[in-house]
Order: C-alpha cells, then sequence, then structure tokens
C-alpha cells in the first residue's frame, strides 16, 4: 500500500488550480456547491469542533492490518467516491456546472458548450509527437 491520500476538497482544488480554471463573466465568483453531500467535506464547514477526522482512525483492510493509519480515509465511502468521479468528469465536460452531479452552479448542460458554466477548464498542452 503505497501512496498517501489527500483530503477530498484538496484533491477538486488541486485539478481546478492544475487545469487552470476560468471563471465565466457572468460569474463574479467561482463557487462549488453541494460539497458536502457530494464528496463528504467543504472548506469551513467541520462537522465539530474537532475537524472532520480523528487522528487515531484505522482504516478496514490491509492498512488497518498493518496498525497504519488513515485519518482521510473516515469520511471515505463508495457514494462519495462516486460523486468525487461524477464531479470531476463533469467538471471536464460541461465546466463547472450542476450537469451529471457537477460541483457548480452553473446550468449549461451541453458537452464542450461553457458558455452558461460557471468556469472552464483551459489548460492546453502542445501537441508534440514521440519518437
Amino acid at each position: 500500500f503505497r501512496g498517501s491520500l489527500r483530503e477530498p476538497i484538496l484533491k477538486v482544488m488541486a485539478v481546478l488550480r492544475s487545469m487552470e480554471i476560468e471563471k465565466s463573466d457572468a460569474y463574479p465568483v467561482l463557487r462549488l456547491e453541494g460539497m458536502s453531500d457530494k464528496i463528504g467535506q467543504m472548506a469551513h464547514s467541520f462537522p465539530t469542533v474537532f475537524s472532520f477526522f480523528l487522528p487515531e482512525y484505522q482504516p478496514d483492510g490491509r492498512p488497518g492490518d498493518a496498525s497504519l493509519v488513515g485519518p482521510e480515509t473516515m469520511i471515505m465511502d463508495m457514494p462519495k467516491m462516486v460523486g468525487m468521479l461524477n464531479g470531476l468528469f463533469s467538471l471536464v465536460k460541461y465546466g463547472l456546472s450542476s450537469c451529471d452531479g457537477g460541483f457548480g452552479a452553473g446550468r449549461g448542460c451541453t458537452e464542450g458548450d461553457f458558455s452558461s458554466a460557471a468556469g472552464q477548464l483551459t489548460l492546453s498542452m502542445p501537441y508534440t509527437e514521440v519518437s
């Protein structure tokens, strides 16, 4: 078991930053909607004063059997993982909108048409042929 887990909201923010999200002129501020329901976490919306995670939480399976702790896995369950995937796919297909479980408030649901989305991913990698 290698690698490290990242909190769900940090994972979404990393994708937005790395793919160079750009806001639409129609929306003055980019807002993420319904993140607590979709991925189990939203910035500054802690369920208690003790944050989201217990520092000593051990996940089930091999990591727990090896006495490893994984506080971030405490809020991960299958519906939240599916919500994360749906939101990320929607982000690529429709921009920051509410289409197909998206994370945004935009309402346009035409694939590739970002005119009614709150923002869109703008990263474009130059094509280079590999020899």
